[in-house]
């Protein structure tokens, strides 16, 4: 009966220790909407893929309508200032950091628009002037 006692307080402490881990820990994650000047497909999918490499992130979502990255962190690896240097080093906006010059620079030259530029209509190609038409000397 001792052993039945003691095996149950065993278990009990252990899957209460449990859940007390996983509740300290989801005290943790912490996220932010950082706004960014990303204006197409390329931008998103650069700056998501860039960011999962910053010591800490756990998660980034890019929204181009509302010009803003979410991201998830682990709040004892990182913090806000963190990652927006981190969006700023990939040539990006991060609400008042800058891009980095040299990182913007070597941005396909369509993420280096503005948003602007970006969705403007390509300009119309120009209409060709008709040539004078020559008329063939007559033969004499």
């Amino acid at each position: 009966m001792r052993t039945a006692i003691r095996i149950m307080a065993t278990l009990y402490l252990l899957l209460g220790a449990g859940s007390t881990y996983s509740q300290e820990n989801h005290g943790k994650f912490a996220s932010v909407d950082i706004r960014t000047n990303a204006v197409c497909d390329q931008c998103k999918h650069r700056i998501e893929t860039e960011m999962l490499y910053v010591k800490g992130v756990q998660a980034v979502r890019v929204d181009l309508d509302k010009e803003t990255i979410h991201v998830d962190y682990k709040a004892g690896k990182t913090d806000p200032a963190k990652l927006r240097e981190a969006i700023s080093q990939i040539g990006y906006l991060a609400d008042d950091v800058q891009p980095d010059p040299k990182a913007r620079v070597a941005l396909p030259s369509c993420c280096q628009m503005t948003k602007d530029e970006h969705d403007a209509p390509p300009p119309a190609p120009p209409v060709p002037t008709a040539a004078p038409e020559t008329v063939p000397a007559p033969r004499h």
